[in-house]
């Protein structure tokens, strides 16, 4: 077993318990929002996941039906899942017992499958690492709703974000042939196979739009411009009421702040807007005069360079999530592909509540178009254009 790997596996573990102790205890079991698992899930379900591939796959431990109804993402519905969720002690003591007993395992696997696929190169290590940095993610998330939900607007930004007009320096990539996708150890399988793309030039933003400039596109009647917005963009605007960014709040003079997991803050004029759904940043391209990037657009111009402020936010791509011509489902078929299935927009890059460990330039994210608690925003692009 590599210890490297398995101390960073540990790291998380004990991020994710710590984040729900930081809660109370009703808080642990409550749904803050309406498309995320109570924390409690969370924790039980990357402690499932663990059991399920190492305990059972690797190792030939008996499967717990009782458990995999509880923390299986088929089991319980969502609104379900917080009155039959363990309490916090409960599910500490079942981690305890779990760690005490994951290294040999792992290790009498290792030594009784050597050629197995899922211990290939540290693949499982690598698995657990990335899908429970995911979770921490979105138990943020969750807790971002929760804070957004307790607001009571009494928080005055000391310096008021103002609007500004949009500025950005757009670098070329010129046409031509590069190469998308991960043949490593940490690539998920929608990331394989690496293959060769031709692409026409195109000129895409060195940076993601900025609050200032998303505060002039609200000012400018951006949300009530019909010119903007497509006819499902229209349906979900009128729909949600939408006004701003997800977790944009006024103060009782009128002033524009943020709100987080940690609660009120203020807006930095220059920092990436945040909490957007596909629709807005389509809209918000239009009113540019610009263009969503195509994911393969995003990831050359990511490797050669011509990025910068990645990782502040999730960029929404244009293109649905779609697999690579030769995709092969690895280690589930549950992992990618139902969500080859049309209603999925992928997005790239990474928010500031991304673990390091799926921050690369082949790393695909996907939702559907109207999700805004994701930490999502826009960087724009100019033709040509690819479609998928």
């Amino acid at each position: 077993m590599d210890a490297s790997l398995y101390a960073i596996l540990q790291d998380i573990r004990g991020a994710a318990r710590a984040l729900v102790r930081s809660v109370p205890a009703a808080d642990r079991r409550r749904m803050h929002h309406k498309d995320l698992s109570p924390l409690l899930w969370h924790l039980g379900h990357i402690l499932y996941v663990e059991q399920q591939w190492v305990g059972e796959r690797l190792a030939g431990l008996a499967h717990d039906d009782a458990r995999a109804l509880l923390f299986r993402p088929d089991g319980l519905r969502k609104s379900d899942r917080g009155e039959h969720m363990p309490d916090l002690d409960s599910l500490a003591r079942d981690w305890s017992d779990w760690e005490g007993r994951f290294p040999e395992l792992l290790a009498t696997a290792e030594s009784a499958h050597p050629d197995h696929p899922l211990l290939a190169r540290g693949f499982i290590l690598r698995f657990l690492i990335q899908h429970h940095g995911q979770h921490l993610e979105t138990m943020c998330q969750a807790l971002a709703a929760r804070a957004l939900g307790a607001d009571t607007g009494a928080f005055h930004p000391s310096r008021p974000l103002a609007s500004a007009p949009l500025a950005l320096c757009y670098r070329p990539w010129t046409a031509g042939c590069g190469r998308i996708g991960d043949e490593g150890p940490d690539g998920y399988d929608n990331e394989r196979p690496s293959h060769d793309l031709r692409l026409p030039g195109f000129a895409i933003a060195e940076r993601p739009v900025s609050n200032a400039a998303y505060l002039r596109f609200i000012e400018d009647d951006g949300y009530r411009d019909e010119r903007y917005w497509t006819h499902e963009g229209r349906r979900w605007r009128d729909h949600a009421g939408a006004q701003a960014p997800w977790h944009w709040r006024r103060d009782r003079h009128g002033f524009w702040y943020g709100v987080d997991h940690s609660g009120p803050f203020e807006l930095a004029s220059d920092a990436p807007v945040s909490g957007l759904c596909a629709y807005e940043a389509r809209a918000f391209a239009r009113y540019a005069r610009a263009r969503l990037p195509h994911e393969a657009e995003w990831e050359l111009a990511m490797r050669d360079g011509l990025l910068k402020d990645v990782g502040r936010a999730w960029e929404w791509c244009e293109n649905r999530f779609y697999p690579y011509p030769g995709f092969h489902a690895f280690p589930y078929r549950g992992y990618s592909v139902p969500w080859f299935d049309g209603a999925h927009t992928t997005l790239r890059g990474a928010s500031v509540y991304s673990t390091p460990y799926t921050q690369r330039a082949s790393f695909r994210n996907f939702h559907a178009a109207d999700k805004r608690h994701i930490f999502a925003g826009v960087r724009l692009c100019h033709p040509s254009r690819l479609t998928h």
